[in-house]
């Protein structure tokens, strides 16, 4: 009892210490109050814009695995296993890197390089009829189109259309590309009308990149937005993303509907003051459908926002399949509310790999892709694209394809691409295990499974030498059909049923498959980690 009063006696005087204490600082707790209260309501701000960006659940998730991951020993755990993970994503045990040349050689090897060269290209996959996608020219070297477009290349090698005054023949050829894609994919009088313009690219990428950083500077601007924010589909291109980093662009994800296709209604929830931009597809990358491009022109039109229609995929064989009778719907320039859109060329146009197009409305949108230094001691500078030099002979090249191969070419082509396509598409449902993703509008076939697990499925017939995309939400599988594949269609059923069967018998994932880290990455509630995982494994491949 006695130690009970000591201890009763000692708090009185530390809290009458306190008392006092705090009474000496009360002139500065006045001051203090009205910052700490800010502090805190700037602190509800972004605990709720957080909320509003990621979702409830995933806030909450992120949360706590941060907290998690602060207990002893926890960290060292997970980045141990997620080692193991990027391991076996690599080819081998060991770094690929172990044999590869790191400095110059001592002495010159001249044309004894090719040889090098050739035993490298051994060591590719043989792609020839089994890659989705990825080498679209394939199938065209019997028609001679493959030289053509390798001797145009190389004709046009050391040509740069930065240098206009020097390379007149390339940036008439580029002038020329886009004047006849603009065409293509617009009304004819608008497109001679100089309305409709635009420039040659990279790739998808880099048009995409362009036209939402074209579309930021127009809305600011036109608008003043100075937040800007864009909303896309979930089956919209990874390449929106990179443009939010890149160019600090808020970015909304909206579900798709059950059809697959980007959601108009939930788009437009999202649509407020700092919206610059939406974006669908024609068609998506992961499906073959197509996004409601109209009810997306309306909204961007009564809302005064841009629209980019990603035609990457469709834009060379879209407008010849709804020449051949396909019901294709208007997804172009046609579409009220289109402010730009981005094609390549180096898929189903044909033409060497790294040549695409972005095309705008107008030309009060595009004066916002280029880049004009007027202090630079080096002289005036000028850039339309985000490469300031450029190959010509890609260029070229495409060029090339596109006036060899003309409409009736495409038409051709699309012929073929468009019922194969439609072959795999009955194949795959005759599979009883395997179901079709929505309904494809073009020539991608993608399916799933609630029978067997689609990703095992992928690695055998990865071991069967065909190289097909995997996708998530949901687990499923696609071939991007080419001239390549024209010939094979029995061939890539009849492994698909076998592969199919065998995952059905003998389930498990395959050694050294992807069919284990997509499954992980799948049921990995931590997305956070997952990105970790991917950052990882490209820091480890390149």
């Amino acid at each position: 009892m006695e130690s009970l009063n000591q201890l009763s006696s000692s708090l009185n005087r530390l809290r009458a210490s306190v008392n006092v204490s705090l009474s000496n600082y009360e002139p500065l707790a006045l001051v203090a109050a009205p910052i700490l209260t800010l502090l805190l309501a700037r602190l509800l701000q972004l605990f709720f814009d957080v909320i509003s960006e990621n979702g409830l659940k995933a806030t909450i998730l992120g949360f706590f695995m941060s907290c998690v991951k602060l207990v002893p020993g926890v960290k060292r755990y997970i980045d141990a296993e997620k080692q193991k993970v990027v391991d076996k994503m690599q080819t081998s045990g060991k770094s690929k890197r172990d044999d590869w040349i790191s400095e110059l050689p001592r002495t010159r090897l001249g044309a004894g390089v090719i040889e090098k060269m050739k035993d490298e290209k051994q060591k590719d996959v043989v792609w020839q009829g089994r890659c989705s996608g990825t080498v679209y020219i394939g199938g065209t070297e019997q028609e001679g189109h493959f030289p053509l477009i390798n001797e145009a290349c190389s004709m046009f090698a050391h040509t740069n259309p930065l240098h206009l005054d020097v390379f007149p023949s390339v940036v008439r050829f580029e002038a020329e590309v886009v004047a006849m894609t603009a065409a293509l994919l617009g009304s004819k009088e608008k497109a001679s009308g100089g309305q409709i313009c635009g420039n040659m690219t990279s790739g998808g990428t880099e048009s995409i990149l362009l036209a939402v950083k074209s579309s930021r500077d127009y809305m600011r601007a036109k608008k003043g937005i100075t937040k800007p924010e864009m909303i896309i589909p979930v089956s919209a291109h990874s390449a929106y993303e990179k443009a939010a980093q890149y160019f600090k662009i808020k970015l909304w994800r909206v579900p798709v509907n059950k059809q697959f296709q980007a959601d108009a209604r939930a788009i437009r929830r999202h649509i407020n003051k700092n919206t610059i931009m939406i974006v669908g597809s024609a068609p998506g990358f992961p499906h073959g459908i197509i996004d409601p491009i109209e009810e997306l022109g309306d909204l961007a039109s009564s809302f005064g926002i841009c629209l980019h229609v990603d035609l990457c995929l469709g834009g060379f064989v879209l407008p010849f399949a709804r020449k051949l009778g396909y019901p294709v719907p208007p997804c172009d320039f046609s579409v009220q509310g289109v402010t730009s859109i981005s094609v390549d060329v180096h898929k189903y146009g044909l033409a060497p790999k790294g040549t695409s197009i972005v095309l705008y409305k107008n030309h009060d949108i595009r004066k916002h892709q280029f880049v004009a230094v007027t202090e630079w001691s080096g002289g005036l500078y000028v850039s339309p694209t985000i490469a300031g030099s450029r190959p010509g002979g890609l260029i070229a090249g495409a060029w090339a394809a596109m006036m060899s191969l003309g409409v009736e070419g495409y038409l051709e082509n699309t012929r073929a691409i468009m019922e194969a396509s439609k072959r795999i598409q009955k194949g795959v449902q005759e599979i009883p295990e395997l179901f079709i993703i929505g309904r494809p509008d073009m020539t991608i076939v993608a399916f799933g499974s609630d029978v067997v697990d689609i990703f095992e499925v992928n690695d055998i017939m990865s071991s069967k030498g065909w190289h097909l995309n995997a996708l998530q939400r949901p687990n499923s599988i696609h071939i991007c059909v080419t001239l390549q594949h024209v010939c094979v269609v029995e061939d890539f059923l009849k492994d698909l049923r076998e592969s199919v069967q065998t995952v059905k018998e003998n389930p498990g994932p395959i050694s050294g498959g992807l069919a284990p880290i997509y499954g992980a990455a799948g049921k990995m509630p931590d997305r956070v980690m997952v990105k970790d995982l991917l950052v990882d494994f490209m820091d480890s491949s390149c």
